[in-house]
């Protein structure tokens, strides 16, 4: 649970899908992701953010860097599976919408979906954006295989040295 200022205690999910989001039901918060008004859902949203970010401390198992809330992810709260789009907005950054679905949103939210049982290993699910309509299609999958390291690099810049 998030105390989120003005809208009270809403159950937040955080996934991973190259970037961490917030996932709520805009219906959590008094809103409808298809019909409210864009500005609402940006408002709405950017409180989701600050207060996750304020009462959760989100870490990366590789990364310090990666260790962040990038944004949050409004949804229509149609997480079971369908053959028909479950429809998103994604605000991330200072307030700013994306028009797609978002990747690493999608990404993320398959991975969400997954680990809930709510998704089945290969199937496919479509996710629709409020903002524009576009759709992207992804499925969970079990990938495997062997990785090698094959180099390093190391670059050094000499201070009196000129570089154009």
């Amino acid at each position: 649970l998030v105390d989120v200022p003005g809208r009270g205690k809403v159950v937040v999910d955080i996934a991973y899908g190259g970037a961490f989001y917030a996932f709520v039901s805009a219906e959590k918060l008094g809103l409808d992701v298809c019909s409210s008004k864009t500005r609402d859902l940006v408002d709405a949203a950017s409180a989701v953010t600050e207060a996750v970010k304020a009462q959760f401390k989100i870490n990366h198992p590789d990364s310090e860097d990666l260790a962040f809330l990038y944004g949050t992810i409004l949804t229509d709260g149609k997480d079971t599976y369908s053959e028909e789009p479950t429809t998103n907005i994604c605000v991330f950054a200072d307030e700013q919408v994306d028009r797609s679905p978002t990747g690493s949103g999608v990404t993320a939210r398959i991975a969400l979906q997954y680990h809930k049982g709510l998704l089945k290993l290969n199937q496919t699910r479509a996710f629709k954006s409020s903002a524009t309509s576009s759709i992207f299609t992804g499925k969970a999958v079990r990938v495997s295989g062997t990785i090698c390291f094959s180099s390093a690099n190391v670059f050094l810049l000499r201070p009196k040295l000129s570089v154009r």
